[in-house]
């Protein structure tokens, strides 16, 4: 998925084509992409692995289910891989094409353009379904308008997904283990002192705050006690949710890569708020390709992880980017600071407790 793009520099097939590998984070292969425009923008590029043929209609009817109830809406379907084109009596895949453009059709979705290509890749050959007569060739995707936008925002584009998920590979155990002891002490601590009070709290909050803006020119890695430190302060509900507000900052870029570091370097089960943070943060800039696999570190860390339920159940179910974004900027608007508890009532004394004596 991807958040609300202009596509009025993707003229042809081939542009669409260019367009993927910055749209999804990373070059697909074997895939069939849809882009659902609304309003003149792409409001979502859904990817799925090539199912096999036997269950196209089934395929066809989940992701038309996904994009039910939402009129003014129209796709763009690109397959990439399935086999060689062999124009003009066949192209990969169009069984499934053709399945896609009756199940979306149903729920009023029309596929204006449907294209095939074997790869996104400068100079692919590229073939319209609609039309075979209609074919070119995939321009450069680095020349392409959103790839120029996109290194502008820092955003890399990887080889293939594989490489996209090496991204998140954890740290070797032993650093790993370092850190959990250095966890498992914070939190004894913590039960000794009794610190989980509202001051600690706002402390905790602080110094991700302070960590996501350092993040911004850091490049040393974080130390093992910097890790565990933040692991602990976002164990904490509270914390977690008052930073999901840091991915609509100023500051939400260096966020990101915050939390790409700690899902990396937090043992389990810390690992899961991060990662949950990564998810929701890829999410609503329109990563889902990112935000599926940073769901799965959460979940593997931390099985039914309560926001990373959500979060899935939210993109499974076809939400918006921008609905979901609700989410960060009710955190932002939120008072997070908690309020300290009134002042007890006086005890009222005992009835066989005797009248204190009379000086």
């Amino acid at each position: 998925m991807t958040t609300p793009t202009k596509p009025s520099h993707l003229r042809t097939p081939g542009d669409v084509i260019a367009a993927l590998p910055y749209l999804l984070g990373f070059h697909p292969a074997d895939s069939l992409v849809l882009l659902v425009l609304e309003g003149g923008s792409i409001a979502q590029t859904l990817r799925l692995d090539l199912p096999a043929t036997r269950n196209d209609r089934r395929v066809a009817d989940e992701l038309a289910l996904s994009l039910r109830g939402r009129p003014h809406t129209h796709a763009v379907a690109v397959v990439v891989g399935g086999g060689r084109g062999d124009p003009p009596e066949l192209l990969p895949r169009e069984h499934l094409v053709e399945e896609l453009t009756a199940s979306l059709g149903y729920v009023g979705v029309r596929v204006t353009c449907a294209a095939w290509s074997p790869a996104t890749a400068k100079g692919s050959p590229w073939l319209s379904y609609h039309d075979l007569g209609d074919q070119g060739v995939v321009p450069d995707p680095a020349t392409t308008t959103i790839a120029a936008r996109a290194v502008a925002q820092g955003l890399v584009t990887h080889r293939d997904r594989e490489t996209l998920a090496a991204t998140l590979t954890p740290d070797p155990p032993e650093a790993l283990s370092r850190r959990s002891a250095l966890l498992d002490k914070a939190a004894a601590e913590a039960e000794i002192g009794e610190t989980e009070d509202s001051a600690t709290m706002v402390r905790h909050r602080t110094l991700v705050k302070a960590e996501v803006a350092r993040a911004r020119s850091r490049t040393n890695p974080l130390t093992d006690q910097e890790v565990a430190d933040l692991a602990y302060a976002l164990s904490d509900p509270w914390v977690r949710d008052a930073s999901l507000a840091d991915a609509i900052s100023d500051h939400a870029e260096a966020a990101e890569r915050l939390w790409i570091e700690l899902t990396r370097a937090s043992p389990t089960p810390e690992r899961a708020e991060p990662a949950a943070l990564l998810a929701f943060s890829a999410y609503i800039r329109g990563d889902g390709a990112l935000a599926l696999m940073a769901m799965d570190r959460a979940e593997e860390a931390m099985p039914g992880h309560r926001l990373t339920v959500l979060l899935r159940t939210a993109l499974e179910n076809g939400m918006p980017p921008s609905t979901v974004k609700g989410l960060a900027e009710r955190a932002a608007a939120a008072d997070w600071i908690p309020k300290p508890d009134p002042d007890p009532p006086l005890a009222t004394p005992h009835p066989d407790t005797p009248d204190p004596p009379t000086p």
